[in-house]
C-alpha cells in the first residue's frame, strides 16, 4: 500500500511537471508571437492562446502521468516477483539472505543482537499423501500466514526457504526473547485448524534456532540454527532447540 501510494505521488508530481512545462513553452511562444507583431488584439491573442495550451498540456501530461504511474507499477511487480516465493508471497532464499546479511552489517554499527531460527512442518509428506499436493500448497500458504501474523511487521523477516522449510531473522532480541518468539510461534501452529476437502487438518512444527552476534558469518549461523532444528526432530518435534551458543549467551 505504501509503494502504490508513493508510486501515486511520483507519477502526480511528474503530471505537474509536464503540465507546467508545455504551458511555459506554449506561453513563450505566444510572447515570440506577439513581440513580432502578428496579433491585432494582445489581450485576446494571450487568452486563446493559454487556453490552447491547456489543452493540449493537461491531455498530455495525463498520457504521460499515467505511462509513468503504469511503469512504476510494472516495475514493482516485477521486483516483487524477483523477491518473493511465488506460493507464500514470503521472502525467497536469495532475498532473505541480502536482508539479513545487511541486518547483521547495520548490528556492526548499533552493536544489537539479532536471531535466526529455521522450522519446518513435521511430517508434511503424510499430508502430500494424504491429501494431495493441492492440499499440501494450501498448508504452506496458511502456515506461512500464521507465522507472518506472529511476527512484528517490517521489524521481523520471514521467508521460504525450500519445501516446507522456513526461516525467520527477528531483529533487535536477546536470547529469551527469541526463544520465546518461537515458542508462541510453535504454539500458533500447533493450534491452527485447516479444512481441506472438509476435513479439519493440523500440522506441528520443529525449530532451530540460534543467535546472530554482531560482525558473524550469517552462513556459519544458519549452520548452528540447522543443527538445532535437527535436534528438534531427534527430541520428538513440535519443539522449540536453541543452538550451543545461543544458551550459553543466555
Amino acid at each position: 500500500m505504501q509503494g502504490k501510494l508513493e508510486d501515486l505521488v511520483e507519477s502526480l508530481t511528474f503530471f505537474a511537471f509536464v503540465a507546467i512545462t508545455a504551458l511555459c513553452l506554449c506561453f513563450t511562444f505566444s510572447v515570440i508571437v506577439y513581440s513580432m507583431g502578428f496579433p491585432t488584439d494582445p489581450h485576446k491573442f494571450i487568452v486563446a492562446n493559454l487556453f490552447i495550451a491547456a489543452c493540449v498540456a493537461v491531455p498530455t501530461a495525463a498520457i504521460a502521468a499515467q505511462h509513468e504511474y503504469k511503469m512504476r507499477i510494472y516495475q514493482r511487480t516485477l521486483e516483487d516477483m524477483a523477491s518473493t516465493d511465488a506460493l507464500t508471497g514470503l521472502l525467497n532464499r536469495k532475498f532473505f539472505k541480502q536482508f539479513a546479511c545487511e541486518e547483521m552489517a547495520r548490528m556492526g554499527r548499533t552493536e544489537m543482537t539479532a536471531a535466526v531460527a529455521l522450522f519446518d512442518i513435521d511430517y508434511f509428506k503424510a499430508v502430500n499423501d494424504r491429501h494431495g499436493h493441492a492440499a499440501g500448497d494450501r498448508v504452506l500458504r496458511e502456515i506461512a500466514a500464521v507465522a507472518y501474523s506472529e511476527l512484528r511487521g517490517p521489524f521481523d523477516k520471514l521467508g521460504r526457504w525450500g519445501g516446507e522449510e522456513f526461516v525467520i531473522l527477528l531483529s533487535n532480541v536477546d536470547a529469551e526473547q527469541a526463544h520465546s518468539v518461537c515458542e508462541r510461534l510453535r504454539s500458533s501452529i500447533e493450534n491452527h485448524v485447516m479444512i481441506v476437502d472438509g476435513q479439519p487438518v493440523s500440522v506441528t512444527a520443529s525449530f532451530g534456532l540460534t543467535i546472530l552476534p554482531p560482525n558473524s558469518d550469517f552462513d556459519e549461523m544458519l549452520e548452528l540454527a540447522d543443527s538445532a532444528l535437527y535436534k528438534s526432530k531427534a527430541n520428538g518435534r513440535n519443539c522449540v532447540t536453541a543452538s550451543r551458543e545461543l544458551t550459553l549467551a543466555a
